[in-house]
């Protein structure tokens, strides 16, 4: 599926709010509210637009430490490691990396106690041979579809 200068621009309103409606899309790029309707499906259906998200503010809800930690893991135990993650909700994202860290992820927590309980309980597992955890101070940028 090729995707054209409008598609990019009704991609980029829906990131910003995907709740616009498309009559307000249509009148920002000046084209009718079919013509959004039928191209958002088209990127349904065809995979370019696989679903829609609510951003969380995590400060409201009580999660307060944000933290990005190093994983160097046995490589034989990798994917057991990466399906573990994957079924923790305290980790938010999981990157497979280059350089000094296989593995790299990012939690958000309540507090430090949660962070070290976290790390003391969740990150004790086998295969997992060193970690590192910097903490965000502040988000200069944030990424528009997940707010993370």
């Amino acid at each position: 599926m090729r995707v054209d200068k409008l598609d990019l621009k009704i991609l980029r309103s829906l990131s910003r709010d995907g709740r616009k409606p498309y009559k307000a899309i249509a009148k920002d790029l000046d084209v009718s509210d079919a013509t959004i309707r039928k191209r958002v499906e088209r990127m349904k259906r065809d995979g370019v637009i696989r679903q829609f998200h609510v951003l969380v503010n995590y400060e409201r809800v009580g999660q307060f430490v944000k933290a990005f930690i190093g994983l160097k893991v046995n490589p034989s135990r990798l994917q057991d490691i990466v399906s573990g993650l994957q079924n923790n909700p305290d980790v938010q994202v999981i990157y497979r990396t280059t350089g000094s860290w296989d593995i790299l992820i990012e939690v958000i927590l309540k507090d430090m106690k949660e962070l070290n309980w976290f790390l003391e309980r969740q990150l004790n597992i086998e295969g997992v041979t060193e970690t590192e955890v910097n903490l965000t101070i502040e988000a200069y940028k944030r990424c528009p579809c997940t707010n993370l």
